[in-house]
């Protein structure tokens, strides 16, 4: 008898185990409140919410408020980054973390959420939602926690059945290219989805992201010619577009936070050609493509800033692969055109600010990127920030440049500290200044001096920011550049230090008139944050294409979606 029992609860030993084993086990992390106003009660009734409609007896077991408050420590009263979230979920021995922001604009309320899969690193399950108060957040949220159980599982479980919830949008099939790659055929070329089409997702419809008209007259760009990529669930942060491979073909080269991918427009898609990893403890700033050597390649130069420090570096394809060819370059990178040449310029870490370095043209000298001559521009500006360009045709250049506060300065090329130009009345070597903000990036990076003081004060002082690139381009085919640059909108204009909260953009191109530049047109809204643009041949038709990158989601990249937006240039008579 007692030989039974033992083997008894010997299988019950193992059965027992086994059922544990089947328990998931989930951290619901507090979601990182952007706010002016305390709204600590909305993180936290979000986070009850969570706990409780997420956890399901037997099968998925959620991490007490108390236990992931001890395991955060001090992190809870800032946000994570994702490299800590993972660390967070490994410290805690999770299955999943579910992590977030809340951001409160005036009456304005948004939530993003994510879970993370910690096997796979994925992100499956995420929501999205604004509104103007907690009416549509509540049964928002409680949709995402029954989406996190149906992953989990596989099936919704019943203590699901009872709330009420709303429906999800309804299944879409994938576009033309899609499902004969999923078949395994090769595309046919469908005729062009429409913007609607092109846009939908899972997760609805974006429509109002493009609008095929939205062109103020006169109209340049070409309806017929517009082309939307694929959508992407990452953030892009830099994009450019150059002859990578040294075939004779332009690739679309895109970095997010720290990964290069190469891309080819190949019929109605991007079809990725390469991806090359970072580190995690990468973050990616810009990305420029251009021949500096001299070989006859087109080099990549991706500005990174490594814990704290600027750890550059130059990626060139040779001998059937791309290996980095420079490394640990300590400046920031960028890419101008000078005399309808490209020239790299190069700007080291500041001292008092991130960019309150000279900048400098950089050369290839010896096997190396060195800086060379300094350049005529004045101190305290950031590489991301300027061009040299005739404001007249056959004109001597003059520097034009975004100021800390998005106005557009031109000033005679000058030695002279940006600080001094600054003085009250405006200077000799001030020729223009903008009356309207351009420009303007979600795209920070912190210090080793920025990120001790954010974490030691409750009044941080305000981050770098990598602007977007303006460009120069004859669209109206006059013989004479104009000034193409993208502005990002905020609801609440650009008030807030840290937090910038675009919504939605512009393109304008400017035409300098003699006293000013002026508005020659300029888009619609269009439902998105751009984060990069450029003038290029993306197609391989022999034609250049205005092109943006833009991410989809207005929020802080938590649940990022991004695509690759063109349209032809067609000049007006």
């Amino acid at each position: 008898m007692k030989k039974y029992f033992l083997l008894f609860l010997g299988l019950l030993l193992v059965v027992s185990s086994t059922w544990a084993a089947d328990v998931k086990k989930v951290a619901v992390l507090p979601f990182t409140v952007n706010s002016a106003d305390n709204i600590d009660n909305i993180r936290d009734g979000i986070w009850d919410m969570l706990i409780s409609r997420i956890s399901v007896d037997g099968k998925i077991d959620v991490a007490e408020r108390y236990a992931v408050s001890d395991a955060m420590g001090r992190a809870r009263k800032k946000g994570l980054t994702r490299a800590e979230v993972y660390s967070l979920g490994r410290k805690m021995k999770v299955d999943y973390v579910v992590w977030g922001s809340i951001t409160k604009i005036g009456n304005n309320i948004s939530v993003d959420g994510k879970l993370v899969d910690m096997a796979s690193g994925k992100s499956p399950v995420s929501v999205f939602v604004q509104s103007q108060g907690m009416d549509e957040v509540i049964p928002k949220i409680n949709d995402f926690a029954k989406r996190i159980d149906y992953h989990i599982l596989g099936r919704v479980p019943s203590t699901f059945e009872a709330l009420p919830s709303p429906a999800l949008p309804p299944a879409v099939p994938a576009m033309p290219q899609q499902a004969s790659q999923q078949q395994g055929q090769t595309p046919t070329g469908p005729r062009e989805p429409q913007a609607a089409e092109a846009l939908r997702s899972k997760e609805g419809t974006f429509t109002s992201v493009i609008n095929p008209d939205f062109i103020t007259a006169p109209q340049p760009l070409d309806r017929k010619g517009f082309w939307m990529s694929q959508k992407f669930e990452t953030s892009f942060v830099g994009m450019d577009i150059g002859d990578v491979y040294g075939d004779g073909k332009n690739e679309v080269v895109v970095i997010d936070v720290n990964s290069v991918m190469i891309y080819r427009k190949e019929g109605k898609a991007l079809k990725l050609l390469q991806k090359i990893r970072g580190e995690s403890y990468n973050q990616y700033l810009s990305v420029d493509v251009a021949d500096i050597n001299g070989n006859g390649v087109q080099e990549i130069f991706v500005t990174c800033m490594s814990q704290g420090t600027l750890d550059s570096f130059v990626l060139e394809y040779r001998d059937g692969k791309f290996v980095k060819i420079a490394s640990r370059i300590r400046a920031f990178l960028r890419v101008i055109s000078v005399s309808g040449k490209p020239v790299l310029i190069g700007q080291s870490l500041g001292v008092q600010s991130a960019f309150d370095s000279p900048i400098y043209e950089y050369v290839w000298r010896s096997g190396k990127y060195k800086p060379d001559r300094k350049m005529k521009i004045p101190q305290g500006l950031a590489v991301y920030d300027v061009m040299l360009e005739p404001l007249d045709k056959d004109g001597p250049d003059k520097v034009i440049a975004l100021d800390d506060y998005d106005y557009i300065r031109v000033y005679e090329p000058t030695d002279v500290p940006f600080v001094s130009l600054q003085k009250f009345g405006g200077s000799r070597e001030l020729i223009w200044k903008s009356d309207e903000k351009y420009g303007g990036s979600n795209n920070f990076f912190d210090t080793l001096q920025t990120s001790s003081n954010v974490a030691s004060t409750d009044n941080p002082p305000p981050r770098p920011y990598v602007n977007i690139r303006m460009l120069s381009y004859d669209i109206s085919k006059k013989g004479k550049k104009e000034l193409i640059v993208a502005k990002n909108i905020s609801a609440v204009g650009r008030v807030f230090k840290n937090l910038k909260a675009f919504t939605s953009s512009e393109i304008y191109d400017l035409e300098w008139n003699g006293i000013g530049f002026a508005d020659v047109w300029k888009t619609k809204k269009i439902q998105g944050y751009i984060s990069d643009i450029q003038i290029k041949d993306i197609d391989n038709d022999g034609k250049d294409e205005v092109v943006i990158a833009l991410i989809l989601s207005a929020d802080l990249g938590l649940n990022a979606r991004s695509v690759v937006v063109s349209y032809t240039i067609t000049p007006q008579p």
